[in-house]
């Protein structure tokens, strides 16, 4: 039987007094699925988990089969990453980043990195430096860099922060191709229009315990509010309102 793509068994995490996860498990394959919460609910611990940069105090965490606290390097060579709090080397272009990104992958060819260029119109901005990039223009250059080579998994934390409405639709459509080839997309958002409509399934957490999982709609039907917004069906579970 094939591994999922992303496979989280009984993993729990403290920090001190403070029990950040509390016995999440969570299997994910070739799927757009969001990890949702309020802050603090124990979403950056997990996807620091998946990425190797935490370890876990109990539980196993295995990506493509890989476990990333044995095999850190295998484990991240099948993961794209967009981090909440994005860095980018500024005295870059935003061309010079993406071929470095490039190289790290072993990716030879240029060909997608000039076509997700011109998809998000900044073609023409390429070979200017980053630092002197909108906050908009630098989440994209992010995406890119995140979806790059097309990786197994992709974990997109918080990817709608300074995009307009046009460039949530591209980075929607994006995503759904994605997908349709057969990547799983983990998605961390506090946009719930954008999550309702694009992801197959959820996870709400609320202090590191999972209180909902399913589709929107199967969530909001299990809370009683099939009729409510999905955002208040969220707040309500995540804020125990």
């Amino acid at each position: 039987m094939t591994s999922p793509t992303l496979s989280i068994e009984g993993l729990s995490k403290r920090y001190g007094d403070t029990l950040a996860v509390n016995n999440v498990s969570l299997a994910v394959d070739a799927e757009i699925f969001g990890l949702l919460g309020a802050n603090g609910a124990g979403k950056s611990t997990l996807i620091k988990a998946v990425l190797g940069l935490v370890r876990p105090d109990t539980g196993v965490v295995a990506v493509a089969g890989i476990n990333p606290a044995r095999e850190p390097v295998e484990a991240k060579r099948q993961i794209g990453y967009l981090p909440e709090e994005l860095i980018l080397y500024e005295r870059l272009t935003g061309r010079e980043f993406l071929e470095f990104v490039a190289g790290i992958k072993g990716i030879d060819d240029p060909s997608q990195i000039n076509s997700d260029l011109a998809y998000f119109s900044l073609t023409d901005k390429a070979d200017d430096l980053i630092r002197e990039y909108s906050l908009g223009m630098r989440k994209k250059i992010g995406i890119i860099a995140a979806w790059l080579g097309n990786p197994p998994l992709l974990l997109l934390d918080e990817p709608l922060n300074g995009l307009d409405a046009e460039s949530m639709r591209l980075v929607r459509l994006r995503l759904e191709q994605l997908r349709a080839s057969g990547s799983t997309i983990v998605l961390s958002s506090h946009v719930m229009s954008f999550v309702e409509r694009v992801c197959e399934r959820c996870v709400i957490l609320r202090k590191g315990s999972i209180v909902a999982e399913g589709s929107p709609t199967k969530i909001r039907i299990a809370a009683g509010m099939a009729d409510e917004p999905f955002e208040d069906v969220f707040l309500s579970l995540a804020l125990e309102l």
